[in-house]
């Protein structure tokens, strides 16, 4: 058995994110936290039957805990799964107790304030790492893989999304993660690079549909088609795709068609009760998700290189595709921040990562879900 040990927050994505480091023969322990203990229980009792290290549950109520220093210094790492808004002074609490950061972010104005950590705490020996998971993490660390591999890119572009294997009307959408982060994708402003400027735009921009062969088995109405679309799910990736010279980014997130039909007209004090309505049917094997990604680079010199990501809800597990796609990179980075494998400070992970660990992290994850 390892030394290692973690607290996670939050029992929805934190579930996984616990599956993974609890199986690592680095890993003494894995605490779970979460304002409902009755989840947390479940989640743990979930992940002792399949770990070799010991999982356990406390609660940890985030609203409540203003001060949770003492506590995390019992922890190498602290792994913030609960929605973005509680992350600053979660990272501060870390940093103010000696311990490795990380979270699954993807709120520009969030990720900002973190960064200006750097200048009230210069001398940190520990490694903040906010926007793991899925998009902005992994996708972002492709999207630097690829320009690394070319030697440099004019365009970067990410595709992702999660989508129901069973799409139904109205919204053709279920509720695959938290309404809040989904609040974010409809309303919030989006940076790109265009022409080598960051650009702020408005969500549904640059509106498309394209084919995607892969995803034709899963419904006869679309037959692969697909609806794509700027968000800001990316976070603070323009400015740094920006510094290293790329000329052109964006992420689409991907629905099935109907979606932004439903969405882009309804008002913002409305969207929780649109959601309330419509988003009705869960993730579970009746209604199983899937993650689909596609992160593409070109270069005028060196040619262009593309990689793609299919998971599946997994029926073993019960654990949703976009519960594995989010919580396994975190856990995969949770786990090099605690071998210091990161840059000390807080950086994004395109950043927090030199080009070896950027490589590490896309074999290791590689071996969870299917990535090439």
């Amino acid at each position: 058995m390892g030394s290692n040990t973690y607290l996670v927050l939050g029992a929805g994505v934190g579930k996984a994110i616990a599956f993974i480091l609890a199986r690592s023969s680095h890993t003494q322990m894995v605490a779970i936290g979460d304002v409902d203990f009755n989840k947390t229980t479940d989640a743990c009792r979930f992940v002792n039957k399949f770990s070799r290290a010991r999982c356990v549950s406390i609660r940890f109520d985030a609203k409540e805990n203003k001060n949770p220093v003492e506590l995390f210094k019992k922890f190498d790492v602290v792994i913030s799964a609960l929605p973005a808004k509680y992350n600053l002074r979660l990272a501060e609490a870390a940093i103010q107790a000696n311990v490795h950061f990380c979270d699954l972010g993807g709120i520009v104005e969030v990720t900002e304030e973190m960064l200006q950590l750097n200048d009230k705490y210069p001398n940190m020996p520990v490694s903040v790492v906010p926007d793991c998971g899925l998009m902005p993490g992994l996708g972002v660390i492709v999207a630097k893989k690829l320009m690394n591999d070319l030697d440099g890119a004019e365009s970067l572009e990410i595709l992702v999304g999660g989508l129901p294997q069973k799409p139904q009307p109205p919204t053709f959408y279920q509720k695959v993660f938290h309404p809040e982060g989904l609040k974010h994708i409809c309303y919030d402003m989006a940076p790109i690079l265009s022409n080598g400027e960051v650009v702020l735009v408005k969500p549904f921009h640059d509106y498309g549909q394209l084919v995607v062969p892969e995803l034709q088995r899963f419904s006869k109405k679309f037959n692969g088609r697909i609806e794509a679309f700027v968000t800001a799910g990316a976070s603070l990736a323009a400015w740094s795709f920006q510094d290293a010279g790329v000329r052109s980014f964006s992420e689409k997130t991907v629905r099935w068609p109907g979606f932004v039909d439903f969405f882009k007209n309804v008002p913002s004090d409305e969207f929780e009760l649109a959601v309330e309505k419509n988003l009705t049917t869960p993730v579970n094997s009746k209604n199983p998700d899937l993650v689909w990604m596609r992160v593409t680079a070109k270069s005028e010199l060196t040619g262009q290189k593309s990689m793609t990501l299919l998971d599946l809800y997994d029926s073993t597990t019960g654990l949703t595709a976009m519960q594995r796609t989010t919580g396994f990179p975190t856990a995969i980075m949770a786990e090099m921040m605690a071998e210091r494998k990161t840059k000390p400070g807080v950086r994004t992970p395109e950043n927090a990562f030199d080009r070896l660990g950027i490589d590490q992290v896309i074999h290791k994850v590689s071996y969870l879900i299917p990535l090439g």
